[in-house]
């Protein structure tokens, strides 16, 4: 049974560690085999492409989290949510930077994870044009990449 354990570390910047993890309630680990995602990926700063074109970024310092944790209404699959750590929203006064979406798992290698989006939200707005891409090198987490499938646009979050 192969498993990729990711750190479970307070990453400390001074280190100049490739990409830092918080530890969430449940384990920090990823079960290649059984689909278990349970992490926080703390990235530094982000990339924005439309329609496959670099359109913005690096923004010198744009911090984001990525939140992958197992369904929040128990349901199958993860739910996923996105952090602004540079602060809270002025106007709804929290850090969100995207709702949780449901996503299950479509597609795994030894090199990516892709999850999609599945369901509907209370207003009835599809999960289905979300996707997230877990980015995987010599087995340990290198980034991700939030997909807005809808509108042609992804978002690389760099480490």
């Amino acid at each position: 049974m192969a498993h990729l354990f990711l750190p479970d570390t307070q990453a400390d910047p001074s280190q100049n560690q490739k990409s830092h993890f918080l530890p969430t309630p449940h384990s920090s680990t990823i079960k290649i085999n059984t689909m278990k995602l349970d992490f926080v990926f703390k990235s530094s700063d982000h990339l924005r492409y439309e329609n496959g074109k670099h359109v913005s970024g690096p923004h010198g310092g744009a911090g984001r989290a990525v939140k992958v944790e197992p369904n929040i209404n128990g349901g199958e699959g993860f739910t996923v949510t996105m952090y602004n750590l540079d602060g809270n929203h002025p106007v709804w006064q929290n850090n969100v930077q995207m709702a949780p979406k449901q996503m299950k798992v479509i597609e795994q290698t030894n090199e990516k994870i892709v999850l999609c989006g599945y369901g509907n939200d209370a207003m009835g707005a599809s999960f289905a044009d979300y996707g997230l891409t877990i980015k995987l090198k010599n087995g340990e987490l290198e980034n991700c990449i939030l997909h807005m499938h809808d509108r042609g646009v992804y978002i690389e979050y760099l480490p």
